[in-house]
């Protein structure tokens, strides 16, 4: 996997442009960034929620 390149509002990932955030897992799969989940409690993407957190990793997703 090879990030090919960012500008304001889109990322380029191994030749494929995405236009939202995206979230890369361990396998190297790209899938849309639910940033819904941090918004409805910050009121902001910027900050990531523990329902965002659990989503990205269920298994791991304590609070320290």
């Amino acid at each position: 996997m090879k990030i090919d390149g960012t500008e304001f509002g889109t990322i380029t990932i191994d030749g494929r442009t995405y236009d939202h955030d995206v979230l890369i897992d361990l396998s190297g799969e790209v899938s849309k960034r639910k940033k819904k989940l941090s918004k409805k409690v910050y009121g902001t993407s910027h900050t990531i929620s523990r329902d965002e957190a659990e989503y990205v990793y269920p298994r791991r997703a304590a609070r320290s």
